[in-house]
């Protein structure tokens, strides 16, 4: 009868937990599904705009960090590189991060011209705007992940053998019945820990000096098919399985495959959520 009691009070106590995460407090941890490969549980694409010029993006990656001390792999993050303040300059930012595919979605999506940072939250918009400020970050970010059970379940498993080139297999598996319209499949490259400078003014990091050696983390690479994905379905039934396959998917020389993951994610490619991410997931190439 005391182990039972005990039970009860440590699944209360765990509910409360979950439950009351309603700020950034890396102390406060919520279920991250137990891993990438096995779990079904709602994630959210964050897509970062940032730049190696932008002396507040340190802080609003700070505050990106504690956020995933708090959701764990429930956070799929993006970095996109884009605007003035991703610029080349004079060493030590000579740096490069730009991509075709980053360009084209800062455009539609208002990154490449605001002040940044700013960051999008499963591309839905808040306030007539996709862009939300880091002072957003944390609450935009709650909104999505109280609800843990989602839509579809994205299963990534990339293949990678050495050289230069690699496979992913992404399936979607339907956990309820969708409505009626299209939906995308989108799956991107990113590499963290790139080692450059970083403009700064935080006086909480780094008392405020700039960082030659900055970890630039999460960083898109290249998409895998085009910028906005290719469609996967019309109709989507409690279920239903989907599977796409890319193979021979080129690696850049300049790229490091330890630090290379996949993100893949689900949306509306039309109708009332259009653009909006139904789930997404990340895998790491290795």
């Amino acid at each position: 009868m005391k182990k039972i009691l005990l039970f009860f009070a440590l699944l209360s106590a765990a509910l409360v937990i979950t439950t009351s995460c309603d700020k950034v407090d890396p102390s406060c941890n919520v279920n991250t599904g137990g891993g990438s490969k096995s779990d079904t549980i709602r994630k959210l694409l964050f897509e970062d705009y940032t730049g190696h010029l932008c002396t507040n993006c340190p802080s609003a990656h700070a505050i990106l960090d504690d956020l995933h001390k708090i959701y764990g792999d429930r956070m799929v993050t993006v970095a996109i590189h884009t605007g003035f303040f991703s610029m080349q300059a004079a060493p030590p930012y000579d740096a490069d991060y730009k991509s075709v595919d980053g360009e084209d979605l800062a455009l539609f999506f208002g990154g490449n011209t605001a002040p940044l940072p700013k960051g999008v939250v499963n591309r839905a918009k808040v306030n007539g705007s996709y862009l939300i400020e880091r002072a957003e970050f944390s609450t935009e970010v709650s909104k999505v992940l109280t609800d843990e059970k989602p839509d579809l379940y994205l299963e990534v498993k990339p293949t990678y053998t050495g050289g230069n080139t690699f496979d992913v297999e992404v399936k979607i598996t339907a956990m309820k019945d969708m409505p009626a319209g299209k939906y995308n499949l989108s799956v991107l490259i990113t590499e963290s820990d790139i080692v450059s400078a970083q403009k700064n003014v935080d006086p909480n990091i780094n008392n405020g000096q700039e960082m030659l050696d900055y970890h630039h983390n999460h960083v898109l690479r290249a998409t895998v098919n085009t910028t906005w994905g290719e469609e996967f379905a019309a109709s989507i039934s409690n279920g239903q399985t989907f599977t796409k396959t890319y193979t021979n998917v080129p690696i850049n020389a300049g790229w490091d495959t330890d630090n290379i993951s996949i993100v893949a994610f689900a949306y509306y490619a039309d109708g009332a959520k259009e653009k909006e991410v139904i789930q997404a997931q990340v895998e790491e190439l290795k």
